[in-house]
């Protein structure tokens, strides 16, 4: 039996075919690795996102020591008094895997002890969602993304466990600069940011925030919210909003060619303000 002949379908095939011909392969796009300008720059931009009332780079988080990225605060809209600062925030930014722990021995076998026990936990918390349904919030619209109240659990094994974790977390840091300006009590939220893969976030305690620097054109990616440090002071917050009021009057001063003794020299050049819009925004 003679099939039919379609001379649309006839066209269609040749064209499909002529387009698979000469259609080149996709090539594969060299990743950019970012420079420590821009992974500073990323780290900063991030900040910034979180909208503080003052901000600036390159700012001690005690009188001269352990500078960090960026650092912000925020102040109450309509209050009168003026030493008032309601939340402070620093921004770490390491290139080096070996900057973010201490200098003690034994770090890898410690980080094997904590991947082990991360996942002795998870095993522990699916068997708590199993056996303890209740513990489960009720308001969640997909049970996919359903939040566990873990801490309420009658499992005695999981508060051995997160014990555990909680110290060999404690005892990788203890003693790095990390710890050291955590426990400066002058920044409510601390994050620290690094390059892709640089760090399983899952060891880094879980007070600081992780934030991922990326070659994209917004530059970050906020892996994991900071918690906020409750050994924070008052005296501590305006400690640290001076110190960024004195480094951005530096980099203000040096903008605009001043340098520390008032003389006036030629300012740095600046960038055209149309390099920094992307071609949709021009």
């Amino acid at each position: 039996m003679d099939n039919d002949f379609d001379l649309f379908d006839f066209a269609l095939a040749q064209q499909t075919e002529t387009t698979a011909n000469t259609t080149p392969a996709p090539t594969a796009t060299a990743s950019h690795t970012l420079t420590r300008t821009e992974l500073r720059q990323a780290a900063m931009a991030f900040l910034t996102t979180l909208k503080p009332a003052g901000i600036a780079a390159n700012v001690p988080t005690r009188r001269s020591k352990y500078r960090v990225a960026a650092a912000g605060f925020w102040r109450p809209p309509t209050s009168r008094k003026t030493n008032v600062i309601t939340k402070t925030a620093l921004v770490v930014m390491y290139d080096d895997i070996d900057c973010c722990f201490s200098d003690c021995s034994g770090r890898e076998e410690r980080i094997a002890a904590i991947n082990a026990l991360q996942n002795e936990k998870s095993i522990i918390e699916a068997d708590i969602r199993k056996n303890e349904p209740h513990l489960g919030a009720t308001d969640d619209l997909f049970g996919d993304f359903r939040t566990w109240d873990y801490s309420s659990t009658t499992n005695p094994n999981y508060r051995k466990i997160c014990k555990k974790l909680d110290r060999e977390l404690k005892a990788l840091t203890h003693g790095s600069k990390l710890e050291y300006i955590r426990r400066a009590g002058n920044a409510d939220l601390c994050f620290l940011a690094i390059p892709e893969n640089l760090v399983d976030p899952s060891i880094i305690p879980a007070e600081w925030g992780i934030v991922e620097l990326t070659a994209t054109p917004q530059g970050f990616k906020l892996i994991r919210n900071a918690s906020p440090i409750p050994e924070v002071t008052p005296e501590g917050r305006l400690q640290l909003a001076l110190n960024i009021a004195v480094a951005a009057a530096s980099a203000s001063c040096f903008a605009n060619g001043i340098d520390p003794n008032g003389r006036m020299r030629r300012p740095p050049r600046k960038r055209p303000y149309f390099s920094f819009l992307t071609e949709k925004e021009k």
